[in-house]
């Protein structure tokens, strides 16, 4: 429309018909667009995956949570990296009748924090452990972790194709740990690993509205999260 325009209101719309020598209000732009159900000031994000093997990984891994038996264990890992410890700068004020928390803008930085995560799918249950890095050699941690959690039955483990999680240590971790099979989401598919959801409400309930004094401080109440 050669406008330099990338989100719309009603009035921008409308001003811009009249601009065409339109009479239509404000009013008649809203209902004409409810009328339509078009919502311009809206939009959708998607992800497109360029991995060739998508089907079969996807498929692979709803099998793995539809049809696995009973006593097998599914444990989903990944890394929450970037947990930032701010603090912020001055105590919020109370909620009141008709009023919200009020919290002032500035923080001050702590530093941030990983969690190396696992989730079982069967309990719900989020766990893992803090690390400064995360390398191949701490993702190798995490499935020892995993493992002297888990001592017997069989179980499977989703993960998503970062680099440190195909090195030749990781390999040589499953080669050496047999009862466990290892399960890779497709590229951009983070959605199919279910510990991103527990990690979103990781982010909503902890991290989101927290005031943490130090990364300490930030790590044990990530800690009492997990239970």
């Amino acid at each position: 429309m050669g406008i330099p325009v990338t989100q719309w209101s009603i009035s921008l719309l409308g001003e811009h018909v009249r601009s065409l020598k339109l009479q239509v209000s404000d009013s008649s732009v809203r209902r004409i667009l409810n009328d339509a159900e078009l919502q311009p000031h809206r939009q959708r994000m998607w992800m497109t995956s360029q991995d060739d093997e998508f089907r079969s990984k996807r498929d692979d891994v709803l099998r793995v949570y539809y049809d696995s038996p009973a006593h097998e264990h599914i444990i989903c890992v990944d890394e929450k990296t970037g947990m930032q410890a701010l603090e912020r700068r001055y105590p919020d004020y109370p909620m009141q009748a008709g009023r919200p928390v009020r919290r002032e803008f500035e923080y001050i930085r702590h530093g941030t924090v990983t969690l190396m995560g696992a989730y079982d799918v069967r309990r719900g249950k989020l766990f893992g452990f803090h690390a400064e890095r995360h390398d191949s050699a701490t993702f190798v941690d995490l499935l020892d972790w995993v493992d002297t959690c888990y001592p017997k039955e069989r179980g499977h483990i989703i993960m998503d194709n970062l680099s440190a999680h195909t090195t030749e240590d990781v390999l040589e971790w499953f080669e050496a740990h047999p009862r466990w099979q290892r399960h890779f989401t497709p590229k951009h598919a983070s959605w199919l690993n279910q510990i991103e959801c527990a990690f979103s409400d990781l982010e909503r309930q902890v991290l989101a509205r927290g005031s943490f004094a130090s990364k300490q401080d930030l790590q044990q109440k990530v800690h009492a999260y997990m239970g």
